[in-house]
Order: structure tokens, then sequence, then C-alpha cells
């Protein structure tokens, strides 16, 4: 506002200058043209000084230039001077010019208007000059009197947008308030929705929003937490119990199996850890593991083949599908979907690759029990297992309920997304899952 109402009083003044200026010029123009009808008839002979001389009117003086160049008459505020002005423009044409002189004991700047005459004895020059010094002194007292008013106006209204926008924002306040009571502990508390439908009401919305996704994150991060506290809970009970088995009772445990149940808890556990690791490396959006191009058709085939090292049938039906990607990631999620059909499978196994519509896709369908439509998204949520899939063993994450989880992990850290479907092929009426992943841009 200060600069708004600066810019405004610095328009003011330079209008009015400018104003004054041109009144000036024009009271000296007209002062001096009853002088020039004058000359135009008679001529300068009988002229005297009184003729020429202001009417009580200090600020405006004038001069009449002979033929020769020389004054002829003046105004006795200016008797016996020279010729106040070199101009000598030609009949019926004048000039204007700014000069200062002193008059009266003031050395002020005049606006002279010079103006050719043709009159009996030859052309004459009258100078009609009128002081600028009005003009000065009016637009520096509007100049004072605009900062005089300014000073108060700024002041109140400072007050008034201080008072309106501490109103204004008394509502973010008490939203501010509120949210540095919630604690990490307790997410219940929401923010008051201000009345209406404004900005402050979208804000206090938008608020309540997150802390529901932080309420609803915590929930779900500490129920990993004792999910996995269980899963790692287990090996462990397992092979302490082993442990001591074999100490008090050295009879019933032999070496060999002994080892057989710390190796293969062992493996059990270490394998969760890799799952883990992995699944908080797709949740960390900091880690940017190496991309390049990958060939889902080859990764897809590569493991189908693997596949095939058991007493299934797989079916490969590979079309050339190129992405942008970390190689070792997708191998994983393919490998995570294809053991879990070998796991459910009865006899078939069908892994397919494909394009359409600019996405790549890879699926693998299974003629075993399938996924109820209950369980489809759900599936894919961290340490959620059926019950038809607890006695799976290591090497495919399904024991902990892990392998899906990782399998939409891995899609969705490269702008994917995992599905389960119903049935769709003739022959695989059981599970049909599907990653579905931006094709590499080749442009």
């Amino acid at each position: 506002m200060a600069a708004s109402l600066l810019l405004a009083g610095i328009v003011v003044v330079l209008l009015l200058g400018w104003s004054l200026d041109k009144a000036t010029t024009e009271n000296a123009r007209s002062a001096g043209r009853q002088v020039i009808k004058e000359i135009a008839k008679e001529g300068a002979r009988d002229l005297t000084a009184s003729d020429v001389a202001s009417t009580g009117d200090s600020a405006s003086v004038i001069q009449i230039l002979g033929p020769a160049g020389g004054p002829i008459a003046s105004d006795p505020a200016i008797a016996g001077r020279p010729p106040l002005t070199t101009a000598r423009p030609a009949p019926g044409h004048e000039t204007v010019e700014t000069i200062a002189m002193p008059v009266n004991g003031t050395d002020d700047d005049y606006r002279l208007v010079s103006t050719g005459v043709a009159g009996p004895g030859g052309p004459y020059t009258v100078i009609s000059a009128r002081s600028l010094a009005p003009v000065s002194e009016a637009s520096e007292r509007l100049t004072l009197l605009l900062a005089l008013a300014a000073i108060p106006l700024l002041a109140i209204a400072a007050l008034a947008v201080y008072r309106a926008v501490g109103s204004a924002l008394l509502p973010v306040e008490r939203m501010r308030r509120t949210v540095a009571e919630i604690s990490t502990r307790d997410l219940g508390h929401r923010v008051g929705l201000p009345p209406g439908h404004d900005e402050l009401h979208n804000l206090a919305t938008t608020l309540n929003s997150m802390l529901d996704r932080l309420a609803s994150a915590q929930g779900a991060q500490r129920r990993f937490v004792a999910d996995a506290s269980h899963e790692l809970r287990s090996p462990l009970n397992t092979i302490t119990t082993a442990l001591e088995v074999s100490e008090h009772h050295p009879g019933a445990m032999s070496t060999a199996e002994l080892l057989g149940v710390v190796s293969r808890e062992t493996a059990r556990l270490r394998e969760l850890v890799d799952d883990l690791l992995l699944l908080a490396r797709t949740d960390d959006t900091s880690d940017n593991p190496p991309h390049a191009e990958v060939d889902l058709d080859d990764l897809a085939r590569s493991e189908a083949e693997r596949a095939r090292a058991t007493q299934l049938q797989v079916e490969i039906d590979t079309w050339p599908a190129k992405v942008s990607g970390n190689p070792a990631q997708l191998r994983r999620a393919i490998r995570n979907l294809v053991d879990n059909a070998r796991e459910h499978a009865k006899e078939r196994v069908l892994v397919r690759t494909g394009t359409a519509g600019g996405i790549a896709f890879v699926e693998v369908a299974d003629d075993g029990p399938g996924v109820p439509a209950a369980d489809r998204e759900r599936i894919f949520e961290r340490f959620v297992r059926r019950d038809d899939a607890r006695h799976h063993g290591p090497g495919t994450g399904g024991s902990a309920g892990l392998g899906l989880a990782i399998v939409a992990g891995i899609a969705a850290r490269h702008g994917g997304t995992a599905e389960c479907a119903g049935a769709g092929d003739p022959g695989y009426p059981g599970a049909h899952f599907r990653i579905r992943l931006p094709l590499k841009d080749t442009t």
C-alpha cells in the first residue's frame, strides 16, 4: 500500500506540475496578446512603459524589442535591461523557453513566450515572461500534504489489515495448535472444520485426510512389525528347541538331524530377512537402483524353463516386451509369480508376455484352486496367507506371506501394477496373476 500511495502521489504531483506549467505558458501568451494587437495596428511609436507594465502582477513582465533588436519598451520591473532572450521569431511565429532571471529581488525561473509582430515601422518582438515560482510552490505544498496524509492513512490501513488478516487466519492458528498437540502415540484427534466451504475449510479437510493416512500407515506399520516379529520368532524357536533337546536329551536327536533342522530354519530365516529388506527398498523412494533396458520375455522364459524342472507342464507364450527397470528386481517379481503358481498348480502353469496399448505385461496362470474374489486385492498385502498356503516351505516367500507383496512393491516401484484376476484361459481355472509395466520409450 505504501508503494501504491507513493506511485499515486508521484503521478498526482507530476500531473499537477504539468497542468500548472501549461497554464503558466498560456498566461504568458495571453498577457502579451493585447500588446501584440496594438503594435500590429499602430506600431510602437507611441508605446510607453506604462502600456506594458503589469497591473499589480509582479510575476508577469513584458519587454518589446524594436526592428534593430533593442528594447523599446519594458515593464518597470526590468527597465534598462538588455533583451531577455536572443530569440527573434518571424512575424506570426512564437518561441517558448525557460530562463532564470532576477526580478524584484528574486531569482526565479520564468517562462518566456517571444512572438514576432509585423507592424508599422518594421518587425517587432514581444517578449511576455511569467514566473514559474507558483508552479514550484504548488508542487512542493502538494507533496508535503500528500506525505502528511499518507502517514496516518498507512497507519490506519496497517492496523486494519493486521486485524483483518489476523481474524481471517485465526482458524489456521487453531489448526496449528491442534496438529501440534497430536502425538505419534495417538493419531485419533482431528482438526475442527471451519464454517463455510472456502480455502481454510479445504485446508482443514486436507489435514484430516493426511492424519487419516498417517494413522492408517502407523497401524499398518505396527501390524507389519508384529507380523515380522512373529515370523522371525518361529524359526528361532525351532532352532532353540532343537538345540535344547539335543543338549538335555543327547540320544533323542542325531547330529545330522540337528544340523538339518538348524540349516533348514536358518535358510528360512535368511530368506525372510532378505524379503523384508527387499520390501524396505521398494518402499524407500530415495533408493534408486540402476535401471536398464529389460526384455520381460527373456526373464519370463528363463523362469518358466526353471519351473519345467519339476513334474509340471509349463506352457510358455512369450512375445517381445521391453521396459526400463532394474533387471534383478523384475526377475525376482516374475520368479515369485512362477513359484507361487508352481506351488499351487495341479499339473499345468502358463507363462505369457506381451504388449497392449503402450503397456507391457507378464501373466502367470495355473490350474490350482485359485483365489476367491474377496481375497484378490488383499492377497498382495504383507503377511497375508490363505489357509491352504500354510504348508509351503522356504523358497517362494509364501511361508511368510511376502512373495506377492514383493511383486506388488516391485511393480509399483517401476510405475506399474500387479493384480490377480479370475480364470481367463481354458485349461487354467486357477489363479491368474498379471504385472503391468509401461513400455520403454523408444522415441
